[in-house]
C-alpha cells in the first residue's frame, strides 16, 4: 500500500522544483544597440503552448530545463495513479467475491484477510487513486501557470540594485501568563 504522506512529499517537492527559477539581471551593452524591432513575447502563445502540449510554452519561454521537471512531475503522478488503481480493482474484484460467497476466483494471498480489511485496503487504494487524479491535474495546472507567468515577466528588466533582507526578529510580549516571546521575520526592500 502507498503511504500517503511520502507521496504527499514527493508531490510538494516536485511543486517546490518545479516553481523556482534562477535569479537573473540583464547587463546592457551601450555599443551593441541595435535599430532592429524587437519581437513581443506573448503570454497567450505560451499559455497556448503548454496547454496543448505540456513543457512546450517552456520551450517557448526560453526555459527548456524545466520540461524534464513537468514530465518527471506527470510520470510521477502517472505511475502512482497506475499503481493505485490496479490496487483497487484487484481488492474490489476480491471484495465483490467474498460479499456473494464466491470461492472461484479468489486470490489465496488473502485467505487469512478479514473482509472488512479487503474493504479498508479498496477503499484506501481507491482514495489514493483519486489524490493522484488531482495531483496529475495541479501538476498539470502549474504547468500553465509557469509558462504564463513566465511569459509575462520574459521582457521585465530587474535593476541590478535592487535588494531583499530577510532578518530575524524578537519581540517580547507581556501577557496575564507573563512575558511570551514573539518571533518571526523581517524583510526589507530597498531600491537603490
Amino acid at each position: 500500500m502507498v503511504n500517503q504522506n511520502s507521496t504527499l512529499k514527493i508531490f510538494l517537492v516536485i511543486i517546490f522544483v518545479f516553481l523556482t527559477n534562477i535569479g537573473m539581471a540583464q547587463n546592457v551593452d551601450s555599443t551593441k544597440i541595435s535599430l532592429k524591432p524587437l519581437k513581443k513575447h506573448s503570454p497567450t502563445k505560451a499559455t497556448l503552448y503548454s496547454t496543448f502540449l505540456p513543457g512546450l510554452g517552456q520551450i517557448y519561454n526560453k526555459q527548456a530545463w524545466k520540461v524534464p521537471i513537468v514530465y518527471a512531475g506527470l510520470g510521477t503522478v502517472a505511475y502512482f495513479a497506475i499503481t493505485n488503481y490496479n490496487g483497487a480493482t484487484k481488492f474490489h474484484k476480491e471484495y465483490n467475491l467474498r460479499a456473494n460467497g464466491i470461492t472461484i476466483g479468489r486470490n489465496p494471498q488473502y485467505v487469512n484477510y478479514p473482509d472488512q480489511s479487503i474493504y479498508n485496503l479498496y477503499y484506501a487504494y481507491e482514495k489514493n487513486f483519486e489524490l493522484s487524479l488531482f495531483a496529475g491535474a495541479a501538476v498539470y495546472i502549474f504547468n500553465i501557470l509557469d509558462a504564463m507567468v513566465y511569459a509575462h515577466l520574459f521582457d521585465y528588466d530587474i535593476s541590478p540594485n535592487l535588494a531583499l533582507n530577510i532578518k530575524p526578529f524578537y519581540i517580547p510580549s507581556y501577557s496575564y501568563n507573563g512575558l511570551t516571546p514573539t518571533m518571526g521575520f523581517s524583510m526589507k526592500l530597498s531600491f537603490k
